[in-house]
């Protein structure tokens, strides 16, 4: 009787310790899922207004290239239409764009969307999947884009079952844009973040580079989002536009042999005959390290340069 006694206590004590684990949990997710929508400044801000409130003429969607590269407000005072720019830093791939061009496109129908999106961005990497974790939070909202969520890994619908894990990733963010302490907080136009630094000659690679053939392997959930996109802006006949924006090059600089994952994706945009324009190697922006923050990104006059070189070419097409 007495270890029968002793065996109900202790069950009685992980309940209870159990009990204390969930309502901890399920609280603190509740607070931070709060102050997470009720942001104010900040990229966390700017991705809640596209996924529920942005109605622009224009979108642009894609990674940092695209958030610092599009000025918006540029574009949208040269066409007369209103241009948001929806480009998130971090590095995400087009699984993110499809969800959010999901989401969107059942609110209304943009006019135009442009993705930045460069060949190799159907390619198997592991990283696309982790920063899948900024779409956790609307994963209880958005019932549309759970199955892109569950993508991340066999054991996310466990771990969605905390309210706390959906914010893991983004509870330093959420602190910093709620308080008035984020003194570094970046100027943001219609979304379009502009970069101020000039590339120095210092960061160019003082060794040529070897052109081989690259091997890739081709991520299906890469390209069935492509595709999906495709078919999404044909039904709702919105204009796409896929872009591959500059890269600094030298003036005698060749371009990298192009990959078997490249010609796949570069073979999808012609049979669907997608609006693709490769700005990678554009003479224009050859040695100009005055229009580049790094190898990678534009900096502010750059961005100017290359929005309007992108207004030309909508005009040019549409």
């Amino acid at each position: 009787m007495n270890s029968l006694k002793l065996y109900k206590t202790r069950m009685l004590k992980v309940l209870a310790f159990l009990f204390i684990i969930a309502f901890i949990d399920q609280s603190v997710g509740l607070i931070l899922r709060y102050f997470y929508f009720h942001q104010k400044t900040g990229h966390l801000q700017a991705l809640n207004y596209v996924f529920s409130q942005c109605k622009a003429d224009i979108l642009i969607f894609g990674n940092s290239r695209a958030q610092h590269h599009y000025n918006s407000q540029l574009i949208s005072d040269l066409l007369k239409l209103r241009c948001y720019n929806a480009g998130q830093d971090g590095g995400p791939s087009i699984l993110l764009q499809y969800a959010l061009i999901k989401v969107i496109t059942e609110r209304y129908s943009p006019k135009i969307i442009i993705i930045e999106l460069a060949p190799d961005g159907i390619t198997q990497y592991e990283q696309f999947y982790v920063r899948q974790s900024i779409l956790l939070p609307y994963y209880k909202g958005y019932p549309e884009i759970r199955p892109l969520i569950l993508l991340r890994s066999p054991f996310e619908r466990i771990k969605l079952i905390s309210a706390i894990y959906p914010f893991n990733s983004n509870v330093i963010n959420i602190i910093r844009f709620n308080t008035n302490s984020h003194a570094a907080r970046k100027q943001d136009f219609e979304g379009y973040v502009p970069l101020k630094e000039v590339m120095s000659s210092e960061m160019l690679n003082p060794r040529p580079e070897i052109m081989t053939q690259t091997v890739s392997i081709v991520d299906t959930n890469m390209v069935n989002a492509l595709k999906n996109i495709i078919q999404l802006c044909k039904e709702k006949r919105i204009s796409l536009f896929i872009i591959n924006s500059p890269v600094f090059h030298t003036i005698n600089e060749k371009q990298s042999p192009t990959s078997s994952s490249d010609k796949l994706f570069l073979e999808i945009i012609h049979r669907n005959k997608v609006n693709y324009k490769d700005f990678s190697f554009d003479s224009t922006f050859a040695g100009h390290l005055d229009w580049f923050k790094d190898a990678g990104h534009l900096n502010d006059d750059g961005a100017k340069v290359f929005s309007t070189m992108v207004v030309n070419m909508l005009r040019e097409t549409l």
